[in-house]
């Protein structure tokens, strides 16, 4: 399979700035992941022309996410990026079933290295939730962690 060079890509038409995409990322159990989607997230949401001040916060609140489900499960992660019906979207899945939960400082400290996440997403998105995915009659398929953000792009 040929590769195009980074300088090729750039030369390539973007897609209509209103039309729907999805990209996705498996990331492996590793420290590398949350940099790793926060560079994915920014190659992205750049290319499709988010204001800056909408692609801070999806990049900080992916991180956020891949950093829990990667500390919560030993398994690999998933991660989807997309826009459809005027919303940007980002999940996370791991196979963790339980929901994401609040930690007793809730965010009061904002110098805390843990402890935030739930407080990020309320902050940081327009709306968020998770639910359990089933795996056939059992509830072993894990959750997804999601997010949203209203039309931004250019």
């Amino acid at each position: 399979m040929t590769e195009l060079a980074p300088k090729t890509l750039a030369n390539l038409p973007l897609d209509p700035l209103g039309a729907d995409w999805e990209y996705a990322l498996r990331i492996p159990h590793s420290p590398l992941g949350p940099g790793i989607v926060r560079a994915h997230v920014r190659a992205v949401l750049t290319r499709y022309r988010v204001r800056d001040v909408v692609l801070d916060g999806v990049e900080l609140v992916a991180s956020e996410l891949v950093t829990n489900s990667l500390a919560c499960t030993s398994d690999p992660v998933s991660v989807r990026l997309g826009r459809a019906d005027g919303r940007l979207r980002l999940s996370v899945w791991d196979s963790n079933p339980f929901p994401p939960r609040e930690s007793p400082r809730s965010g009061a400290d904002v110098d805390a290295e843990s402890g935030r996440g739930l407080w990020i997403l309320r902050e940081c998105t327009d709306d968020w939730g998770h639910y359990r995915l089933l795996n056939g009659s059992r509830m072993s398929g894990g959750k997804e962690v999601w997010a949203e953000w209203r039309a931004p792009c250019a």
